[in-house]
């Protein structure tokens, strides 16, 4: 298969970005094509995914939605090294992580905490500092995880993985808030784990450009 790889999707999410870190990672050459959420509604997009969520894909006559196939298809079309353990135990981990980055880091540290601190101000809404607040304690929990989770600097097995990705995508939004900075730091295994990945070529080249100096202070 040697057609165009497209993936649509708006740069923001964090599950769009953690799919372009995954192609970058695989050194596999991807057109991305940014959309927004007027886009969604349209014929074009449902026929590629139903749900008309982002991000998603075409590739040649393929088309793929839902986070963790797109970045399991990055890993399987590279030629470098392998984003998916091969034993058995760091595998599963990996898809653990990928579950806490979808079920618990996205809705609460990204759509409550990030969105309310950092993301209400970039699109003129209104913040809702109840909902900010009430979001602290069940991140510095999910965190709690991730930093028990951390051996030798990765969450499954001794090199970077897809957990490392998609989980990485969600925290470094959650350390641009300044709850968020401040749970972070108080876990020094996350800490240095962000601060490794956020060096990375691929996490600097896929943030998005409107998020520049939004950090909240």
């Amino acid at each position: 298969m040697t057609d165009t790889i497209t993936l649509y999707g708006f740069p923001v999410s964090p599950h769009v970005r953690a799919t372009r870190i995954a192609f970058h990672e695989a050194g596999v050459a991807i057109a991305f094509r940014e959309i927004g959420l007027d886009h969604l509604p349209s014929d074009a997009y449902g026929a590629i995914n139903p749900f008309r969520k982002m991000p998603a894909l075409t590739h040649g006559a393929l088309t793929l939605y839902e986070t963790p196939a797109l970045l399991t298809y990055a890993n399987g079309l590279g030629e470098g090294s392998a984003l998916e353990p091969a034993a058995p135990a760091a595998r599963a981990k990996m898809w653990q992580f990928i579950g806490v980055a979808q079920h618990y880091l996205y809705p609460v540290g990204v759509m409550q905490l990030y969105f309310q601190n950092v993301l209400t101000g970039l699109f003129g809404m209104d913040r809702d500092a109840v909902v900010a607040e009430a979001s602290v304690a069940p991140t510095a929990l999910h965190l709690d995880v991730l930093e028990r989770g951390l051996e030798n600097g990765f969450l499954a097995g001794d090199a970077l993985s897809l957990a490392d990705i998609y989980c990485g995508a969600m925290v470094d939004y959650v350390a641009r808030t300044s709850d968020g900075r401040r749970l972070v730091a108080a876990r020094p295994q996350l800490a240095g784990w962000l601060d490794a990945l956020r060096v990375r070529d691929s996490f600097r080249t896929t943030i998005a450009a409107m998020l520049d100096g939004s950090d909240q202070r």
